[in-house]
């Protein structure tokens, strides 16, 4: 199926100012974005187009869902112990606070169902899946009134703009029949210009529209930090490290957080590090007592060089 003017009007939605380079880079044509019937994660470019499954669009769309109720589990615990500077002790806090007790294990129901709605898939029916409570359907959302749910809703949207614009990249290296001769390096460049589409005239965009710069860029970050957290999700964690041409996971996320230069709204690093510590802890990774300083920023990349293979 093309769904190639989808995307065209996602991008309009989340990166105006630059569809009319987007125009230039990859056209207008159909058939630039295809929806493919298979029961699995896809997205891929191949044979002209940019592929992806509806398995991988509801997979995102729960990591963005997933990676907000992580940060309603964390941000106010994680809050207070960088005002005390304490721990980050999930036992503790669960034993303190039932509330932060019940938050957590609705984001630990979310993240299972990220890979639960592929096994559905594969099992004959991605509509089988047992919808997880709470979270709106993703063709609801432009309908979504409850004001969280449509901030979650627009992260998704901002998330599934850098995930095409990475694949639009890798177009634009075949049409040009000019990519890097080592695919990592291809890999690595397509996130760099994806990143750069979502970010570098942001600002601007942001004054002319009588808006604080740093709240949209802090924004669209979240949002690239969501494609980032679907990436986590979905790769088996033996494959965290550099495989098949693609650069480690935690690099990955770092090149984000690099991205979030000051300033920043006061919320953003306890929000970044909420996702991380909710998404490091459901994979396996060793996150117990972690120290909080009053630097949030710090807590985030400590958490990001934590996301190592067993």
């Amino acid at each position: 199926m093309d769904v190639s003017d989808a995307v065209d009007s996602l991008f309009a939605g989340v990166v105006p100012e630059r569809i009319d380079e987007l125009k230039a880079f990859w056209g207008e044509q159909a058939d630039r974005v295809r929806l493919l019937a298979v029961d699995r994660f896809l997205l891929q470019m191949a044979f002209g187009s940019v592929q992806i499954s509806e398995v991988a669009l509801r997979q995102i769309w729960l990591t963005g869902y997933a990676a907000w109720r992580a940060v309603t589990a964390y941000n106010v615990p994680l809050a207070l112990a960088s005002m005390t500077m304490s721990s980050a002790d999930r036992a503790a806090w669960r034993q303190i606070d039932t509330d932060v007790a019940a938050r957590e294990d609705e984001f630990a129901e979310l993240f299972k169902a990220i890979h639960g709605i592929a096994t559905a898939a594969k099992a004959g029916s991605i509509d089988a899946f047992p919808w997880p409570a709470g979270v709106p359907h993703p063709e609801h959302g432009l309908k979504i009134t409850d004001p969280g749910l449509k901030g979650t809703f627009d992260l998704v949207c901002m998330a599934g703009a850098y995930v095409f614009a990475h694949e639009v990249r890798h177009y634009i290296y075949e049409a040009q029949q000019n990519p890097p001769e080592q695919l990592l390096e291809e890999e690595t460049e397509c996130d760099r210009w994806a990143l750069a589409l979502m970010l570098d005239q942001a600002g601007d965009y942001a004054v002319g529209n009588g808006w604080p710069p740093e709240l949209v860029r802090a924004k669209r970050i979240l949002g690239v930090m969501i494609a980032q957290l679907a990436i986590l999700a979905l790769t088996p964690r033996t494959s965290w490290e550099q495989s098949d041409g693609h650069p480690p996971v935690r690099d990955r996320i770092r090149s984000v957080l690099d991205a979030a230069t000051d300033p920043v709204p006061m919320w953003f690093w306890t929000t970044v590090a909420s996702m991380l510590l909710g998404f490091a802890s459901q994979s396996g990774v060793s996150v117990e007592t972690i120290p909080v300083t009053s630097d949030m920023r710090q807590l985030a990349y400590t958490l990001c060089n934590r996301l190592q293979p067993a």
